[in-house]
This record gives C-alpha cells, structure tokens and sequence, in this order.
C-alpha cells in the first residue's frame, strides 16, 4: 500500500513543530549576526499599509517674541510637518526533502529528525546571512525597492555636495549607492534642502585621545531632550546604542582602552581589559560590536547605532511566517516549506539615530 502525501505533510509538519534539542556544529560565516539580534529585540511590528510612514517636523513657525504693553501681534500658521516615507520589502528562504528520502529516514525517529532539523538550519542559516549583509549596505540605487535601507543610508560620511566631509558636524546628507550613484533625498526628504535631516558625521584620524574627544563630541550632540513643560511627542522607545566597527579599529580601540588602565593586578597577564557577550570594549558605556563586512571598508567607519531612532520594522502577521509542507507538480516528489516576511528599517530621527565617525582617506 502506498503512502499518501497526506500522511508525509503531516508528519513533517508535527517534525518541524518538535525538534528536540540536538548538538551540531555550524560553519558561521560572520562572528555576529547583528541583524537577527535586532529583528527579535529591537523591532517595531506595524500592521497594514502599502507603505511604512511617519511624521516629522523640523522648524517651528516662530510666533514666540519678547513684547511691551499694547504690542500688536500677527499670528501666522505654518506647515513645517514632513513625511518619512518607506517601502516594504519582502524576504523569504526555503527547504526541501524528497520523498524517496523521508522514506530512507521515517523509520528511524533520530534519523528523520536529523533530516528536517538539517534543511531546516540550511534555510534559516541563509536568510540569516542575507539579512545581515543587507543591513550594512545601501539599495542598488535611488529607485530600487527590493532590497531595505541599511545603516549606510541614513547615516553618511558624505556631504551635501556629495565628497566625503572633512569637518564633524550635522553633515551627513549624500547616500551611496550598490552601483556607485549618490542622492540626498532620504526616505522622501531630501538632505540637501532640509538641514535637520542630516546626521552626524566625525572626523578622526587615529585611535587616540582625538578620536576619544570627537567621540564624546558626537554623542553629547546628538542627544536631544524636549524642553520640560513640552509634552514630548515622540515615542519614548528603549532601545540599545552600539558601536560597529572592523578588526583593526576594534583591536586598536581595545589597546587604546588598555594603555589609559592604571589598575593592572599581578594575574594580568598583558592585558586587564573585560571582554563579555556585549561588547568587545565599552566607550562611554556603550559596547563596541566588531562587524566583518566593515573590514577594509573605504574611510574606515564607525558606527554607532541607537535603536531607538534607527528601528527595524516588521510587518504584522508576515514575519517568519512558515508554511506547510507542500508540493509542486514540476516537483512531484518533493515537499517544500516556505519562510516569509515583509520588514525595512525606519529611521525617524536622522540626527539622533546616530552617527559615523571616519577617516578622510
């Protein structure tokens, strides 16, 4: 008597819904998969929409002044409210078994769940390296819309006039592209006209005490506070702050940190500084994260990131959403599950998402 395809969707699917715990080495391909950390800890679930919005404003219409007695005043109204403007895009991964290989295996209860857990970390494993490699690049281009605004996007090393800046400041304004073009006009507002959609840019040339100072610079100016008797109306997320670097910088800034230690012990054996999951080493409090896809990258960047501001969104009810077990009639002995999900990332305040510190050259 044969076996209904029925009966294998089913078994599959109950597999894959109870896979026991089971040890196996994995070839990584980066050291920190950063995206898949934000996506379940950071992430914003809006529901809905054929694009992702929000509402900034940037200048006030200025009807505050100082006046005597009997002082005429002329009220104006303005519309200073811009729209932050996203598209969604879509992600999915796959894995497949034959039936003639589920026959091989579904006698042997070890031997089948081996087989789904294994597709199953193949599938996952790739998403994984597609999202963490497309958070640290741009789109193709100004029109494209298949792939999401990764960190580079919002915060840039070049200027308005599209060259790389030489100065520190709320700079940032001119996005690069995959294929080498440039635009200033960032989630539907353009940086060349809109000072205040700018980030912060800084400039080092070496890890030392400089660096430490344009640091703390960048970090003081971009943190802002509502004034006191103004109900702030943004969303009070918590969220973390990291920094991103390579190799090189990290390693350079964990010396740094341990030359500046005087509180070496007689067990330090060269070095006293405490490297946890965190971070590599803290500056200001904040953990220094190494990201292999900065290495040798042009300007030698160093990001840091507040999630708060820069927020990696999902969309309701379509996010890693799994399939059941199915066929195809080009494959008709094959079962395939699909793994789906619409997400981009938002930044709603470009000068307190962040800001990338850079060499010149």
């Amino acid at each position: 008597m044969g076996v209904k395809n029925a009966d294998l969707i089913d078994l599959i699917a109950v597999t894959l819904n109870d896979l026991p715990k089971q040890e196996m080495e994995i070839g990584w391909d980066h050291p920190d998969y950063e995206a898949c950390r934000i996506y379940q800890s950071e992430r914003t679930v809006i529901d809905g929409g054929t694009q992702i919005e929000r509402k900034v404003m940037f200048d006030p219409t200025g009807n505050a002044k100082y006046r005597r007695c009997y002082d005429t005043d002329s009220p104006k109204v303005g519309d200073g409210i811009k729209t932050i403007k996203i598209g969604w895009t879509q992600v999915g991964t796959n894995y497949s078994w034959d039936i003639f290989e589920i026959m091989q295996n579904k006698n042997s209860a070890k031997g089948f769940i081996d087989l789904m857990k294994t597709r199953r970390m193949d599938g996952l494993w790739d998403l994984a390296n597609l999202l963490e490699e497309r958070l640290w690049k741009t789109p193709t281009n100004a029109t494209d819309d298949l792939y999401p605004n990764g960190i580079p996007y919002y915060l840039n090393m070049f200027n308005s006039a599209g060259t790389i800046n030489t100065t520190s400041g709320f700079v940032g304004a001119t996005i690069v592209y995959q294929d080498a073009t440039t635009g200033t006009t960032c989630s539907g507002i353009d940086a060349a006209t809109e000072a205040k959609w700018r980030n912060y840019a800084a400039v080092y040339t070496a890890v030392d005490s400089s660096m430490l100072k344009a640091f703390r610079l960048a970090f003081m100016r971009t943190k802002f506070k509502a004034p006191i008797f103004v109900n702030d109306p943004s969303n009070k997320k918590a969220a973390a702050k990291r920094i991103y670097g390579s190799d090189d910088t990290i390693a350079d800034l964990m010396d740094f940190a341990d030359k500046k230690d005087d509180n070496h012990k007689g067990k330090d054996v060269l070095s006293n500084l405490t490297v946890d999951e965190g971070g590599l080493c803290y500056v200001n409090r904040l953990p220094v994260v190494y990201n292999d896809q900065l290495d040798g990258a042009d300007y030698t960047p160093l990001y840091c990131v507040d999630f708060s501001k820069f927020i990696p969104v999902v969309h309701d009810g379509y996010w890693m959403k799994e399939s059941e077990p199915m066929v195809d009639k080009g494959q008709h002995t094959a079962f395939t599950v699909f793994l789906d999900g619409a997400h981009n990332n938002l930044c709603i305040n470009r000068r307190q998402a962040g800001f990338v510190m850079h060499k010149v050259s």
